[in-house]
C-alpha cells in the first residue's frame, strides 16, 4: 500500500526534524556548546550541522537521502545495521523497495570514490561502516578544558573528555 504523496512528504519531514534533533544531541554530547560537530574517517569530514560531507577540504556532492544513510551507519560505530531498519530510517512512512536502498549506497560509495570500502555489505544481512571514525569536536572540547584546568592549576586530565569517538591527533 503506497502512501498518497502529502501523507509521504509530511512523513518524510517528520522523520528530518527527528534526524536533526538525534544529530543536535550527539553534537551537545560530543561538544556541549559548540556550534556543530565534525566528524572525520580517512580523507574525509562531515559536518553534521550544515549535513555535509567533505574531501580533503573539498565539498562531495551527496543527495539527501546518501547523507541519511551515510549518518545512520556513522551512528551505528562499526555495528551491522539490517536493510530493514535503513530502510526505515531513510524512507520513514514510505514503502519502497530495496533497490532504492542499493542505489543509494551505491552513490554513497561513488561519493567516497577510493574509499569506498569502508561500506560493508553483509549479503542479504545489511551494511557496516568499518572505518576508524575520529571527532574534531570531542578533541577540541577536551583540549580547552584541559587549558581551563591547567589555568586553574589542576593537571589532571578531565574525565569527561573521554570521548565516544576516536580523537584526533593534534
Amino acid at each position: 500500500m503506497r502512501l498518497p504523496l502529502t501523507d509521504a512528504r509530511e512523513a518524510y519531514q517528520l522523520r528530518h526534524r527527528e534526524m536533526r534533533r538525534e544529530m543536535s544531541a550527539i553534537t551537545h554530547e560530543l561538544r556541549p556548546g559548540a556550534a556543530g560537530a565534525i566528524l572525520e574517517f580517512g580523507r574525509f569530514r562531515v559536518l553534521l550541522r550544515r549535513r555535509q560531507l567533505l574531501a580533503d577540504g573539498t565539498l562531495v556532492e551527496l543527495g539527501t537521502r546518501a547523507f541519511d544513510l551515510l549518518l545512520a551507519l556513522l551512528e551505528a560505530d562499526g555495528s551491522l545495521i539490517s536493510k530493514e531498519d535503513l530502510l526505515r530510517r531513510v524512507w520513514p512512512g514510505i514503502v519502497v523497495s530495496e533497490e532504492n536502498l542499493k542505489v543509494q549506497i551505491s552513490a554513497l560509495r561513488k561519493a567516497l570514490g577510493a574509499d569506498r570500502d569502508v561500506i560493508r555489505t553483509e549479503f542479504g544481512r545489511g551494511y557496516r561502516f568499518t572505518g576508524v571514525l575520529r571527532s574534531n569536536a570531542a578533541s577540541n572540547a577536551c583540549h580547552h578544558a584541559t587549558r581551563r584546568r591547567q589555568r586553574l592549576g589542576q593537571r589532571s586530565f578531565p574525565p569527561s573528555c573521554r570521548p565516544r569517538f576516536v580523537a584526533c591527533a593534534r
